[in-house]
């Protein structure tokens, strides 16, 4: 499907690609990615972003008309730069928190990904938002800011039924100074920094998880 598909043999390098809803959330992946495939920097595929937002279409709950342009641009930079893709990433914030329905909509929009590419996929459906994430990595706050510290009770929380919001709960928390979302790639950078990946407790949000597990099928 589209320039994606190369010959056996091809000396083009390989690359991951990664889309998402921003410049944070593509930054906090770019980080993440190399520690969940447990692969060296020198035998991770060069990671590449296409900077379109993959925002879900509310009014439907799908992502594939995206997915098409996604693809589009995708096989060009890759083409541009002589690469050739073997993995494509897209986050997406869910805006929910995990629930009855959230089985249904992850699989729905995995499938969407999955047609939309001849390679390995994988959906960062982040529930609810990427700070949900964040938060289970509570040791690598004070990495970033000596003074930020979570709760006893947010180490121990489903992060992945936060009612009030992630982001909210993260700027009330983290106040001197105040949380912003573009601290969101250092927090996560710091995390992989002080291997704190291989020993979350990723059961705390479930969204993560299955991220994850998607990640450990890769060829």
């Amino acid at each position: 499907m589209g320039q994606n598909k190369q010959a056996k043999g091809s000396q083009e390098k390989p690359a991951i690609v990664i889309a998402g809803e921003g410049q944070n959330d593509r930054a906090v992946l770019r980080h993440l990615l190399p520690a969940l495939l447990r692969r060296p920097a020198s035998k991770c595929p060069k990671i590449i972003e296409v900077q379109t937002s993959m925002r879900l279409k509310k009014a439907e709950n799908q992502l594939a008309p995206r997915l098409d342009r996604l693809r589009l641009l995708a096989d060009g930079q890759a083409t541009r730069t002589g690469l050739r893709i073997v993995g494509v990433v897209v986050h997406v914030d869910l805006d929910a928190v995990i629930d009855d329905r959230y089985t249904a909509r992850r699989k729905q929009l995995s499938a969407d990904l999955q047609r939309a590419f001849d390679c390995d996929t994988a959906l960062a459906l982040a529930a609810d938002e990427m700070e949900a994430w964040l938060m289970l990595f509570p040791d690598a706050f004070p990495k970033v800011k000596q003074t930020w510290r979570l709760t006893e009770q947010d180490r121990k929380r489903n992060l992945g039924a936060i009612a009030s919001g992630s982001k909210e709960l993260l700027k009330a928390r983290l106040s001197q100074p105040r949380y912003k979302e573009s601290d969101a790639p250092a927090i996560m950078q710091a995390a992989v920094t002080h291997g704190l990946v291989a020993s979350c407790q990723s059961n705390r949000n479930r969204s993560y998880a299955d991220f994850a597990t998607e990640l450990e099928a890769w060829k």
